[in-house]
């Protein structure tokens, strides 16, 4: 994206369009996404005797794909708030010589580092409980796509 420019921490805190709240948002909200797919598996591998509750399970965990990303739509309906509220500072930005590629670039990695930090912590999670990661890296893979996508919108804000 950056033709030889390097991104330093100092740069991408003190930079960031993320306010200190919307850090804590999106962190919750990676980890609500990440704990219900831990949860469906856990609740998959537990002896269950009562048949009445295996089949209303099993309704579940049929879609526990789907369920799992429609619950991820939470972080893009957060994006797409934040990304809103923050229009006119990145325009801003860009009039007083901060270049869009820059702020895209600082976007990314900041949503990049989150979301790495909660998948990390829910890897160690469901190896811990022995359950598959299998969903984990559905989610990972879909909320790549999400921050690949509100990063393709920052540039939107370029001329508003």
């Amino acid at each position: 994206i950056l033709k030889g420019s390097v991104v330093f921490m100092g740069d991408l805190m003190k930079k960031s369009l993320f306010r200190w709240f919307d850090r804590v948002e999106l962190l919750c909200c990676y980890a609500l996404c990440f704990l219900f797919s831990i949860l469906f598996e856990y609740f998959r591998t537990i002896p269950i005797e009562s048949e009445f509750l295996k089949s209303y399970l099993k309704q579940f965990y049929d879609y526990q794909t789907f369920i799992t990303l429609l619950i991820s739509v939470l972080s893009v309906i957060f994006h797409y708030k934040m990304l809103q509220r923050r229009k006119r500072e990145v325009h801003c930005r860009i009039l007083v010589g901060d270049t869009i590629s820059s702020v895209t670039l600082r976007y990314f990695c900041e949503c990049l580092m989150m979301l790495g930090t909660v998948f990390f912590a829910a890897i160690i999670w469901t190896l811990a409980l022995r359950l598959t990661i299998r969903y984990n890296v559905y989610l990972l893979f879909a909320f790549l796509l999400y921050i690949l996508i509100s990063s393709g919108m920052v540039h939107t804000f370029e001329n508003i």
